[in-house]
C-alpha cells in the first residue's frame, strides 16, 4: 500500500522541484506551498525560515542521492569499477535526456547561485561535492588497485577533475539544451583520460 507523504515530505519534494524550475532566489514561498496544498503556517511548523527550507531540501536531496551513487559505485562487484563508473553518468545523461536539459543538479545549481551570497550554503555544498568527490575517487582507486588504472595515477586529482567536469557538463548541457556536452564529457574522460 503506498503511503501519502507527509506535508514536510510534500514540501521538501514540491520545494526542489520549483527550485530545480526557477533558482532559489526565484522561488517565493507562496510558490511552494500553494504547490505543495498546504497553508503557509504549515510551513513556518517545520522550517524557521526560507534558508532553513533550502538547507533542508538539500539534505534530503543527499540523504537519497548519495546511497544511490554508492551503490552505483559498489553496488555490481562483477563489473569492473571503470564500468561501473561510466555506467553511473550514462544514467545521469538518461535521467537530464529525460528532463529535456532541463533543472540539472541542485547541488550544482545551488552552488552557481549561492556560493558568493550565503556562506552557510556554501559550506554545506562544498560538503555535499566532497562526498560525491570521494566516492568517484574510491571507485578509481579500486580500479588502479585491480590494474586497470597506472599505479602512477594521482586518483584523488582525477576524482575531483571527475566531479568538477561532470556539473561543468552538466551547465553547458542545460545551456545547449543537448546531450552533446555530456557525450563530449564521457567520451573524453573515460576513452581518452583514463587511458592515458
Amino acid at each position: 500500500m503506498n503511503q501519502q507523504p507527509s506535508t514536510k515530505e510534500k514540501l521538501l519534494q514540491v520545494g526542489k522541484a520549483i527550485f530545480l524550475e526557477k533558482g532559489y532566489n526565484h522561488a517565493g514561498l507562496q510558490d511552494i506551498v500553494k504547490a505543495a496544498g498546504v497553508p503557509k503556517g504549515s510551513f513556518y511548523h517545520f522550517f524557521a525560515s526560507k534558508e532553513a527550507f533550502g538547507l533542508a531540501v538539500l539534505e534530503q536531496h543527499m540523504q537519497t542521492f548519495c546511497p544511490f551513487l554508492e551503490h552505483q559505485l559498489t553496488g555490481n562487484p562483477e563489473d569492473p569499477p571503470l564500468k561501473r563508473l561510466r555506467n553511473f553518468f550514462e544514467t545521469g545523461y538518461a535521467l537530464l535526456e529525460r528532463e529535456g536539459w532541463k533543472g540539472g543538479c541542485i547541488v550544482g545549481n545551488f552552488a552557481q547561485e549561492l556560493a558568493d551570497q550565503n556562506e552557510v550554503f556554501r559550506e554545506h555544498l562544498n560538503n555535499a561535492l566532497d562526498r560525491w568527490q570521494t566516492m568517484f575517487t574510491g571507485c578509481l582507486r579500486e580500479a588502479q588497485e585491480r590494474g586497470d588504472l597506472s599505479a602512477e595515477v594521482d586518483v584523488k586529482s582525477l576524482g575531483q577533475f571527475l566531479m568538477n567536469a561532470w556539473e561543468g557538463a552538466i551547465l553547458r548541457a542545460k545551456v545547449t539544451k543537448t546531450g552533446d556536452p555530456l557525450k563530449n564529457f564521457i567520451a573524453v574522460y573515460f576513452d581518452r583520460v583514463l587511458a592515458i
